[in-house]
């Protein structure tokens, strides 16, 4: 009897020192910072300054995408062609047919998907000669944003619709979906997305629903609203295992997995107050979450609030500059030459 007590003691003993180990642990304070450069986190960015023709003159570049020494990029609403060494190759879409809202590099078929604001998506070879095009009425009743990605020989879509209150008020709520296709637009698979649990409420995906993929898995995240939360989410995400990107992971959420980095990012050119870039290391257990973005310490472009991924793993990101911010690196551009690109290498 007596050793059964001194065992039912010892149990507890341990059980009460475990919970107390989690509990200091959790309450444990992460080193964190306000101030960073892109060479805490990047271990090269590297320069490509797009050619200017006559054909070609951009005033700004988004939705940046590559297949190997193929550089593909929107500006505004067109879809153009480059070779990593910044040579001007294409005009892939014209004005006269649509604006692009946006598109994915199938690498197997060489061949570029692309969804106009119609509802419709286009299919070119990467010399910009039309091969077919499909409509997708329907798949998207809101005409919210959407998303597209290629991944595994399918392309991935984000759409919106509306469904009856759970409450039963009449009123109406907004639902996120991801859709699986193969190349040709036949359905595979349908998941409902919904904001990731960090223990708290909060508005999830209040921002655009993005695509990538970990553990060989596709899921969705939506930069926080909240980026002084973003540490204590991140935390808490860490923590619960709640980063297991399995096949069928349906949660959204508030930040990217990078390889060692967890990265979320905003930037709005009209208004700057609310552009930050938050960034937690794994591997060092260390927070950057920098109002207006890494100060560039390689090319001196100033601060860079604008980082966007280069591919769908996030192994690399990039930002575009001109003008007086390439100046120093870059003195024989003129305000009117294109954007210099900039590929920003994360530390593995």
């Amino acid at each position: 009897m007596k050793k059964t007590c001194l065992l039912l003691l010892l149990l507890v003993g341990i059980i009460y020192i475990n919970e107390g180990y989690k509990i200091i642990s959790e309450d444990m304070p992460v080193k964190s910072t306000t101030e960073g450069s892109l060479s805490d986190v990047a271990d090269e960015v590297i320069a490509i300054p797009l050619e200017t023709t006559s054909d070609c003159r951009l005033k700004h570049a988004t939705q940046i995408k590559r297949d190997r020494n193929e550089l593909f990029l929107v500006s505004n609403g067109q879809l153009f062609h480059f070779d990593c060494s910044g040579k001007f190759l294409s005009r892939i879409t014209s004005n006269k047919h649509f604006q692009v809202t946006d598109y994915v590099i199938d690498p197997l078929e060489k061949q570029l998907v692309v969804m106009d604001d119609r509802e419709n998506v286009y299919y070119y070879d990467y010399d910009g000669t039309l091969l077919d095009r499909k409509s997708l009425a329907g798949i998207n009743p809101l005409k919210t944003p959407t998303r597209l990605m290629y991944h595994n020989r399918h392309i991935w879509m984000t759409a919106q619709s509306l469904s009856p209150s759970e409450e039963g008020t009449g009123k109406q709520c907004v639902n996120q979906w991801l859709y699986k296709f193969d190349t040709t637009f036949n359905l595979q698979d349908t998941r409902k997305l919904t904001a990731a649990d960090l223990g708290r409420f909060y508005l999830g995906a209040c921002f655009s629903t993005e695509l990538s993929v970990a553990n060989g898995n596709v899921y969705a995240y939506s930069p926080s609203t909240q980026p002084d939360e973003l540490l204590a989410d991140t935390l808490y995400l860490i923590r619960r295992n709640k980063l297991n990107i399995h096949e069928e992971y349906s949660s959204i959420l508030p930040l990217c997995i990078a390889g060692r980095y967890l990265v979320s990012t905003y930037s709005d050119a009209t208004d700057t107050d609310k552009n930050y870039t938050f960034c937690y290391d794994r591997r060092e257990d260390y927070a950057y979450n920098v109002t207006g973005g890494f100060e560039d310490n390689f090319y001196h472009t100033g601060r860079v609030p604008d980082l966007k991924s280069l591919d769908i793993y996030n192994n690399s990101f990039c930002y575009c500059r001109s003008g007086e911010d390439v100046k120093k690196a870059f003195p024989d551009r003129t305000e009117e030459d294109n954007p210099v690109l900039f590929i920003v290498r994360m530390k593995a």
